[in-house]
């Protein structure tokens, strides 16, 4: 039990490291390790809480950067209505096929983006790309907690500065994890000890991320910056493909 608590804690505090820097990591890097001890449900219902909590801190920590972000308020209720849909799919529905499509989409943009670095969205092409993104990312949240994968790649797409983009990131993560928290109420989804699991993962992820924030997210360049989103949306896409082949085995 020792090393499962210590696998679960290291697995948080990298995550919660690596949002320090890019505005997303905790879930895609937590997830996959907590899973291992308690279910992918579990896991995906215990990792809520450090979302909301890192990402109210990120969005007000960035908020300077709000009158950079295009498109924004779609993206918020579109995903907002693709949440509760997402929660849904997690207690009833195989995601593995929708998991391997968006896996499969972003390893190509990864591959496109990094043969064409100058990449861009128009911006007729990201205006209207708003709204359907922003519902991708909320049922992907609700139903997977790994909205990043969508959501980073039409954001990295956008051309924004670094700090653009954490804000951006954060705050419709942010609203999209409320909206998944109060699914999982409703389905009642947090028994006791998900409540215990999720208050000291928060705690844990919170004070990494303060940390990460004012000590090393200043120091990291736009093209150290840009390396690391390609990192954490590969790892994301290459996770999500691994559950759909480990699931047909």
């Amino acid at each position: 039990m020792a090393v499962e608590i210590i696998a679960v804690g290291v697995a948080v505090l990298v995550g919660a490291l690596v949002k320090s820097i890019t505005g997303m990591g905790l879930p895609p890097i937590a997830i996959p390790v907590l899973a291992l001890f308690v279910g992918p449900q579990d896991a995906v219902v215990i990792i809520t809480l450090s979302t909301i909590v890192t990402n109210t801190y990120l969005a007000w920590t960035y908020r300077d950067a709000a009158k950079e972000v295009p498109h924004l308020p779609t993206m918020l209720v579109a995903g907002s209505i693709g949440a509760p849909i997402g929660v849904y799919a997690l207690a009833n529905v195989d995601a593995n096929t929708v998991g391997v499509i968006i896996a499969v989409t972003v390893i190509a943009y990864i591959l496109v983006t990094w043969r064409r670095p100058d990449l861009k969205l128009s911006e007729s092409t990201a205006r209207w790309a708003a709204a359907p993104v922003g519902f991708a990312g909320g049922v992907l949240q609700g139903a997977t907690g790994l909205s990043s994968v969508i959501l980073a790649s039409y954001i990295h797409a956008l051309g924004l500065s670094p700090r653009a983009f954490v804000f951006m990131i954060s705050t419709l993560f942010q609203v999209f994890a409320v909206v998944q928290a109060a699914g999982f109420v409703v389905a009642g989804m947090y028994t006791p000890d998900v409540i215990a699991a999720s208050l000291v993962a928060a705690a844990a992820a919170t004070a990494v991320l303060v940390f990460g924030t004012r000590r090393l997210a200043v120091r990291v360049s736009p093209a150290l910056f840009n390396r690391l989103v390609m990192g954490v949306l590969a790892f994301s896409a290459v996770k999500m493909l691994y559950d759909a082949v480990r699931a047909l085995i």
